[in-house]
């Protein structure tokens, strides 16, 4: 367990952390679906999007949201009239369809009954409130809704298990709750910043930070690096 722990005295160590990043990484159409939807100012479809890409990667969810485009089409009201099994047959490529699809016909039938199917409503009203509508969708929780957020504007720092992995080495965090890490992660990057370190932590988790077999040597933070100053670096 990685026994060193940077504390935030500032956004010094966050603005260094995304300026290496961006230099050595670029983020390709495709790589992040729910980004490409956003970028279309569609945030229902980024929502759906998200729910999509949970528990796989993005090439499926990048499959499975095209083929509810053509099959369904990606609106709050052709997915409330749609039957569930339609739902989930084209959402398979990314798995766990029955409970995705229950999702999203959910989320689409609460904007439908108290938005008129407008998620701008629902986003223009705060976090907290976005918060509490969304969670009482089973099969949405806070990195759903964080994305959601991010993408539309909002300054917090969604978690995903690529985050989680990479901020635990690198020090930014303990492990914990998904909560107490992003208030942790939120300590290191500016407000208008902590989108572009969600995605750019993923890309380095998707990378070079891997799970298993971390290829340390070639990563641009090592010597920022709690996990490889403790665990990888070689000693004298």
């Amino acid at each position: 367990m990685n026994s060193c722990l940077h504390e935030p005295r500032g956004y010094e160590l966050g603005d260094e952390i995304l300026a290496r990043l961006k230099g050595a990484f670029s983020l390709g159409r495709g790589e992040f679906v729910a980004l490409d939807v956003a970028r279309r100012g569609d945030f229902f479809g980024v929502l759906v999007a998200t729910i999509i890409s949970q528990n796989t990667n993005e090439n499926n969810t990048l499959k499975a949201f095209a083929s509810l485009e053509e099959r369904v089409g990606v609106e709050c009201e052709k997915i409330r009239k749609a039957g569930l099994s339609e739902l989930a047959e084209a959402i398979r490529p990314a798995g766990l369809q029955e409970q995705k699809a229950k999702a999203i016909k959910q989320v689409a039938s609460l904007l439908y009954e108290k938005y008129g199917c407008d998620i701008g409503k629902l986003l223009s009203r705060g976090v907290e409130e976005v918060i509490r509508e969304l969670k009482q969708i089973e099969g949405i929780g806070d990195k759903t809704i964080d994305v959601l957020l991010a993408n539309y504007g909002y300054p917090v720092l969604p978690i995903d298990t690529h985050v989680r992995r990479v901020s635990v080495r690198l020090g930014l965090a303990r492990p914990g709750s998904y909560r107490a890490m992003q208030k942790s992660l939120h300590g290191f990057f500016r407000e208008e910043a902590r989108l572009d370190a969600h995605l750019y932590l993923i890309k380095l988790g998707r990378t070079l930070c891997r799970a298993k077999n971390p290829l340390c040597d070639e990563c641009p933070l090592s010597d920022l690096c709690c996990y490889y100053r403790t665990s990888r670096a070689p000693h004298s």
